[in-house]
């Protein structure tokens, strides 16, 4: 894979060369059935020569060379418009997890198909819609914006991927819910860092804060990553598990949730200059 950095004022650095463009988008669900396997083996986590072996194995090879990280849907709908205004392909298609382990879910919800949650940019977009053109299609930035917004709003994580800590080298992002995301499921089950933590963390108005017995919104719930425990009757984040999701600021029906941008702090596949706000937009 390259990444390149170029002067011609364009934001997203990806450049996938055939034919590994090709070659990965047809085999990445193999890489999913095979995490998802490993993920579920409790015998394999509980000997220290195996755990151990796993653990290098994600650390050493896996996660240097590609990884997630955390998005809002605000972050999402600049993101689109911006690859959009670049002229950048995107493809909406069947979640690749879903696709590896033969998890497909028969029924809508709302009248949506759960399974088309992956999207797909430029050369990786490409790949896939020539090896499964049943599966993916071409997509703008309006019909993705109005999908994140829609499976946000129903629990799933908003997770661009990218490659080799490259500098804008984004290739895809999902929106994902542990009963199928299998990179999610590893996370929260065995503790791989597979997604890394957004450009900012939760904090929590205790005076705002309606509470369990009142609020609608049950947070805690909402947070997969443990960082919202109630104490005194009020929601308190740990900003040292809060992946800055936005299941809890976003939904916050009496603003007691918000948003801390941390300083200093930048994406490295989905830099500002990516997720900032589009430069045709003043």
């Amino acid at each position: 894979m390259l990444a390149h950095l170029d002067h011609s004022g364009r934001r997203a650095h990806q450049h996938i060369p055939f034919p590994l463009d090709i070659i990965g988008a047809r085999y990445e669900f193999l890489l999913m059935k095979v995490l998802g396997w490993l993920t579920d083996q409790d015998w394999l986590y509980g000997h220290k020569v195996t755990r151990a072996a796993l653990d290098w194995t994600a650390y050493r090879l896996v996660l240097p060379a590609i990884h997630g990280e955390v998005l809002t849907p605000a972050e999402i709908e600049n993101l689109v418009r911006n690859l959009e205004d670049e002229g950048m392909l995107m493809a909406v298609g069947i979640c690749e997890c879903r696709h590896g382990e033969n998890n497909i879910d028969g029924e809508l919800v709302e009248g949506v198909d759960p399974n088309y949650t992956c999207v797909m940019i430029g050369d990786w977009g490409k790949g896939h819609l020539y090896n499964y053109p049943s599966m993916y299609r071409r997509v703008g930035a309006d019909e993705l914006i109005e999908k994140a917004r829609f499976w946000h709003e129903r629990g799933r994580v908003l997770n661009a991927w990218g490659m080799f800590d490259s500098h804008g080298f984004v290739v895809s992002y999902c929106h994902c819910l542990p009963d199928y995301c299998v990179p999610l499921r590893n996370q929260l089950r065995r503790g791989t860092s597979v997604f890394l933590p957004g450009t900012s963390y939760a904090v929590h108005d205790a005076d705002r804060c309606l509470g369990p017995g009142e609020c609608p919104v049950d947070c805690t719930t909402r947070c997969y990553f443990g960082a919202i425990e109630v104490r005194d009757g009020k929601a308190v984040s740990d900003p040292s598990k809060c992946l800055g999701c936005g299941q809890c600021f976003v939904y916050c029906p009496n603003g007691a949730a918000s948003p801390r941008r941390k300083e200093g702090f930048e994406l490295v596949f989905c830099p500002p200059d990516l997720i900032s706000r589009p430069r045709n937009n003043t």
